[in-house]
């Protein structure tokens, strides 16, 4: 899966330019930045290339000093108060369970029974991935052998810890021990786990511009992301042009709005009519309701109610209830 140029790609979705070795663009010839995590290397590819190579900036130098952590998250500046928060929840979050201080966590043993093995060729694509603790869950999944696996993200130090693990197979990470203190617990991955996400690709990308050509996915998943991006229909459209034909979509959902991250408009459920709202958003996704959206997508399973607890601090605790489903594109 050869990232290509965002700003080429809108254009050319089907064959769109490759980046070079340095990331440049043989087209419009932009450079566009990486931040380095060991020997390897992030590609940020956000659609504003400066202001990727600020946040690269910004992130090499918590990953020199991960003290700077707390500075950021008790901060004024937004993107520095996302990019701890994102960390401080999801580092617990994804490996909580292979702490030391085995710090509360989601179970996310569930995703492994949910990925059919009868995939067309492509790549598996985990948007949203925070650390990429989704991957973790999937080890040894035979539906990822021999696949080229991506992790992506727009949080790129969520994205960073995630790769130092991968690298290390150990690593210090952050979790909040009160709603003001930060403290660190070193995890170390099991050898199938580590062997797993040390394998795979990470992009810093934003999903509704995803740097990738059309239909080279063979599997795409997004847990919790459709209900936190601005626009979730322009990513309904991203993941269906993503998608291979035969290509499925393992999407989760609490569908839990923020107006402040997603307008009233563009919020899904609001396109659903009736009080079955289960089977509205099922219908939705599956171009029954917005004309166009969907409408090569065909649901192959479906789950309510999967619990989901994300502990923000000992004394809070998230719980959701996602809305699972597969499905395929035709």
């Amino acid at each position: 899966m050869t990232a290509a140029c965002p700003l080429c790609l809108p254009a050319l979705p089907l064959d769109p330019p490759s980046l070079d070795a340095s990331g440049q663009c043989p087209a419009c010839h932009q450079i566009w930045p990486a931040l380095q995590t060991g020997g390897l290397a992030i590609p940020v590819l956000l659609p504003d290339a400066a202001q990727g190579e600020v946040m690269a900036a910004q992130v090499a130098q918590l990953l020199h000093d991960p003290s700077l952590l707390h500075q950021w998250a008790d901060g004024e500046d937004p993107t520095l108060v996302a990019l701890a928060n994102g960390l401080l929840t999801y580092a617990q979050a994804h490996y909580g369970q292979w702490t030391e201080a085995g710090l509360p966590h989601p179970d996310l043993s569930w995703l492994g029974g949910w990925l059919p093995e009868d995939l067309p060729s492509g790549s598996a694509l985990v948007l949203g991935c925070g650390p990429g603790g989704e991957l973790a869950a999937l080890a040894g999944h035979r539906a990822l052998q021999g696949r080229q696996v991506v992790l992506a993200d727009s949080n790129l130090a969520a994205l960073a810890w995630g790769q130092w693990l991968a690298q290390d197979g150990a690593l210090a990470l952050p979790w909040r021990s009160s709603a003001t203190r930060i403290a660190w617990s070193q995890a170390a991955l099991p050898a199938a786990e580590h062997q797993q996400m040390a394998a795979a690709q990470w992009v810093c990308a934003d999903a509704l511009h995803p740097p990738w050509p059309a239909g080279s996915a063979a599997v795409v998943i997004s847990l919790a992301l459709l209900d936190t991006v601005s626009d979730p229909i322009a990513l309904v459209q991203q993941v269906e042009a993503l998608l291979a034909p035969g290509g499925v979509w393992l999407v989760a959902s609490p569908w839990c709005w923020q107006n402040r991250v997603t307008p009233l408009p563009r919020q899904l459920e609001r396109f659903v009519e009736g009080a079955d709202l289960v089977g509205g958003l099922q219908a939705l996704l599956t171009g029954q309701e917005i004309e166009g959206l969907g409408a090569g997508l065909r649901l192959e399973r479906h789950a309510d109610n999967v619990p989901w607890a994300l502990q923000m601090h000992p004394r809070f605790q998230a719980n959701y209830a996602l809305q699972v489903m597969l499905l395929r594109r035709a």
